[in-house]
């Protein structure tokens, strides 16, 4: 693939330049008129465009696709109440549709790598079957202690219904939910599972002041919602980063998504276990929680990359909107920003070999089109991309070599089949919506 300017990441841009991807990894970044072409080799002259990595969503909910815009301005336990009445009233085809639909969003957004979490195992399906790269961190839930045996029965059941989806490109990591919705008892059993099975794990923490409340005094609307259900809380006196500490979570160098109320203690506590940040900047301020502190994360030398969380929360799957915005609260040069959704979150999710134009690396990329009227007079084409680019300026996405979206097309899959099972999954998810609006009216 050449292209008017190729933006490796890694390194400075080259003017007209050009990729070469033999059997899935890239064998040639340079110069076009330096680059050989194999014979038989698919030419691809992209004109006036940028050829970049092709991008990494650090933290997305791809079951919840079908949610978009329907629970809005709710505060953020009545939110996940919400959602998750919500989802408990789709059935697995819509789980499997909204799945699929979210994957072949993300590579009309430029993405084709993306690591999620999700409960129905559908995720795990959608990635694997239409080509796409990541992890699927399996979701367990389990506030009360008495039942974490059932619960992580469950949880290995699932693992191994879901280990035939996992290859070169997809894995499957497990991850306890939250800690206003995974007891204690649960939190060391999965992590304890992880260990033995060498399984990757997520985790949501710190991501409101709800959920700090409920950690440490035993205190809040969190709080209150488990004792109706008869269930046990005490106030421990710590962080919710310290409290999964003493769980055994940052033993196994885990993604912690969102730290919204993490504090400089916090973070040093994470950068001395190797633990990485999925920080989803418009999905925290949409919710309500505030802003994650980017900056001293990266002073303390944490691995961060940039997620979009379920378009539930933030509607949209724009990463370079959501690495701008990240930029807003901690300077950040072009390419900087840029590593935030490519190189960066593929080391936050531990995916080697993504993220990056290199040699031995994977064809992923993706062109972005310089037609826009904000890319006149370019210069700098990471600032131009870094600053202004959005997903609707992408027109062609890789996954290792292999084509999966052209100009609102993606090859291979019928559209239009995927599309119907969609819209019956959204009309699912509406009903549903409406429903718990009228029982809570």
């Amino acid at each position: 693939m050449s292209a008017r300017w190729v933006i490796p990441v890694v390194t400075p841009p080259i003017e007209h330049g050009a990729v070469l991807v033999e059997d899935g990894r890239i064998t040639g970044v340079g110069p076009d008129r330096a680059l050989p072409r194999p014979p038989g080799a698919e030419v691809w002259d992209l004109g006036a465009a940028a050829l970049l990595p092709g991008l990494v969503n650090t933290h997305a909910h791809l079951e919840l696709t079908a949610l978009r815009g329907l629970v809005c301005g709710l505060p953020f336990p009545d939110w996940i109440r919400t959602v998750r009445h919500i989802r408990d009233a789709l059935s697995a085809e819509a789980f499997r549709a909204s799945s699929r639909w979210g994957v072949l969003e993300h590579f009309a957004a430029g993405i084709t790598t993306i690591g999620d979490t999700g409960s129905s195992g559908a995720p795990a399906a959608g990635l694997a079957e239409l080509y796409a790269r990541g992890i699927a961190y399996h979701e367990v839930f389990g506030p009360d202690p008495a039942q974490a045996g059932e619960a992580l029965r469950s949880l290995e059941e699932a693992l191994d219904a879901l280990w035939p989806f996992e290859s070169a490109r997809v894995r499957i990591g497990v991850s306890p939910h939250a800690p206003y919705s995974v007891s204690e008892d649960l939190l060391r059993a999965v992590v304890a599972l992880a260990r033995r099975r060498e399984r990757r794990v997520a985790m949501h923490l710190a991501e409101s002041p709800e959920e700090t409340l409920l950690v440490e005094r035993g205190d809040g609307p969190f709080a209150a919602a488990l004792r109706r259900r008869g269930i046990a809380v005490a106030a421990h006196g710590v962080s919710p980063v310290a409290w999964a500490a003493r769980g055994g979570l940052l033993e196994l160098e885990p993604l912690l998504i969102h730290c919204v109320t993490a504090g400089e203690a916090d973070f040093r506590f994470m950068a001395r276990h190797r633990a990485a940040v999925a920080h989803c900047p418009w999905s925290n301020a949409a919710l309500g929680h505030g802003r994650a502190n980017l900056a001293a994360m990266r002073a303390h030398g944490l691995t961060v990359g940039v997620g979009t969380d379920s378009v539930a929360a933030g509607g949209t799957l724009d990463l370079f909107a959501e690495a701008r915005f990240a930029a807003l609260a901690c300077p950040l040069t072009p390419r900087e920003m840029l590593r935030l959704i490519t190189l960066d979150a593929a080391a936050a999710l531990g995916v080697a070999g993504a993220g990056a134009l290199a040699l031995g690396a994977w064809g992923d990329l993706t062109a972005v089109a310089l037609e826009a009227p904000y890319f006149a007079g370019l210069t700098d084409p990471e600032e131009a991309i870094a600053r202004c680019a959005t997903a609707a300026d992408v027109r062609f996405t890789w996954v290792a070599g292999r084509m999966v979206f052209k100009r609102l097309f993606w090859p291979g899959v019928d559209v239009d089949a995927e599309r119907a099972a969609f819209a019956l999954a959204r009309a699912a998810a509406v009903a549903a919506a409406a429903a718990d609006n009228r029982a809570a009216g």
